[in-house]
Order: C-alpha cells, then structure tokens, then sequence
C-alpha cells in the first residue's frame, strides 16, 4: 500500500485516465482504508462497497482496526449518537 503522502502523487498520475472529478473507483467487496490529512490525530474512515450495491462506513481512531462510535446525523438531524456501522443502501429505482 502507498503511503500517504503519495496519495496526492498517485491520483495526479492517474488523473489523466480519471472523467468526471473521479479520484478513486472502490472495488467491490474491499475495505478501504482512508486516513484524514490530520497535524493532531491519526482518524479516518473504512468504507467498503457491498455485493448489494451500497456502502458500509465505518470511522477509526489511532489504528484502522480500532473502530470507534460516532454521531450520526441524516439531512442534519441526528439520528444517533454512538454509530459504528453506517449503511448506505442502493438506489434500485435510479436510471441507469
């Protein structure tokens, strides 16, 4: 896995081959492990594309294995304070 700090690299590299504002294609079925660009805390995200077609996210603290709550908000309402596991189902009624 490349570090870091040549993720910038590596999308300038592919940007050419990206349309549309692309900077990464999930590849089904993989966690994906983002970190935040952070001076103070080492956090991020593990997002996964699901066979179903949507999104599992997940927010991590200190160590990507170590996922931590936090509060959900949907149109800017909470909906709960200690989420682990956020679901983004797919849209089966969207035209292709």
């Amino acid at each position: 896995m490349k570090e870091l700090n040549n993720f910038r690299e590596f999308l300038s590299e592919e940007e050419e081959e990206t349309k549309g504002g692309i900077d990464m294609v999930l590849p089904r079925g993989k966690e994906i492990v983002l970190k935040a660009e952070d001076k103070d805390y080492e956090r991020g995200l593990l997002v996964t594309l699901l066979e179903d077609g949507g999104y599992e996210v997940k927010y991590w603290y200190d160590d990507p294995s170590k996922v931590y709550p936090v509060e959900v908000f949907i149109d800017g309402e909470s909906i709960k304070k200690d989420g682990k596991i956020v679901k983004l189902g797919f849209h089966p009624e969207l035209e292709k």
